[in-house]
């Protein structure tokens, strides 16, 4: 089980609400999206490269991720 941590650009609620939805079609993990901080954590079984391409998908720009543990 992976954790990672990801710095989005979201400028909306409808950003982080497009990240919400595509995040919310991966099997297999929870995931925290923080409009404030600009942050998305992901914790589950699924790759990162995986979840980052889910994240790039939403057009929103990832800024930086890492993985956590």
């Amino acid at each position: 089980m992976g954790e990672y941590e990801f710095d989005v650009k979201m400028t909306c609620g409808g950003c982080s609400k497009a990240v919400e939805r595509a995040l919310s079609k991966v099997d297999g993990i929870t995931y925290d999206v923080n409009l404030e901080n600009q942050k998305v954590v992901v914790t589950g079984d699924v790759a990162y490269d995986d979840v980052l391409e889910k994240i790039k998908k939403t057009g929103k720009e990832v800024l930086s991720g890492r993985v956590v543990s």
